[in-house]
């Protein structure tokens, strides 16, 4: 074999491993069987909720799908009085619907009333007894048929609201984003 043959055989086994190097490590967290993530958020107001509240009360819900996983933060400002509950609830704008998923609210009138992660590999108690699959909670998800809201005293049906929607940006989820699982009728 000459030198010439090779020095250009390692010239080129070094460029496959080169690139099979490079292409495994920039797969870590896009590669088949990764997770991929979607953000859902839920603008709440007073004048989302049905009837309508009037008041100065504000609100974001922001919700994390990676795989079947949906994590949740809801922050406040301006209640009425401190928040007394906070749940998902399952219906349309302009609809009130049953809780869905119910938060532990903290007791704050300005910051963070509720944060935590859902797991729907598992059916998700609504807190009273009843329950949804959690094909059937992401499915309504990805319908726009749930929303958030916040309680107080002096609102006991509801003080601000949100229905929950994609974020502007946000990457449609194929770890789990969509699902076709579930009549969305399991409340």
């Amino acid at each position: 074999m000459s030198t010439r043959t090779t020095v250009s055989g390692i010239a080129l086994a070094g460029t496959f491993w080169g690139v099979a190097t490079l292409i495994a490590c920039s797969g870590d967290s896009t590669g088949p069987g990764a997770a991929a993530t979607t953000t859902y958020v839920a603008q709440l107001s007073g004048a989302n909720e049905v009837p309508a509240i009037t008041g100065a009360a504000s609100g974001t819900a922001t919700f994390t799908l990676t795989g079947k996983s949906l994590s949740y933060v809801v922050n406040v400002s301006g209640l009425s009085g401190n928040a007394a509950a906070s749940h998902i609830h399952g219906a349309a704008a302009g609809a009130n619907g049953n809780i869905l998923v119910p938060f532990v609210a903290a007791p704050v009138q300005s910051g963070q009333v509720a944060s935590g992660t859902v797991d729907l590999t598992q059916p998700v108690s609504n807190g009273s007894g009843g329950t949804i699959s959690g094909d059937s909670l992401l499915t309504l998800l990805n319908k726009g048929l749930l929303y958030t809201n916040v309680h107080t005293a002096a609102y006991p049906a509801g003080e601000i609201r949100g229905q929950i929607a994609p974020a502007q940006g946000s990457t449609s989820s194929s770890g789990g984003g969509s699902s076709s699982g579930g009549s969305g009728s399991g409340y």
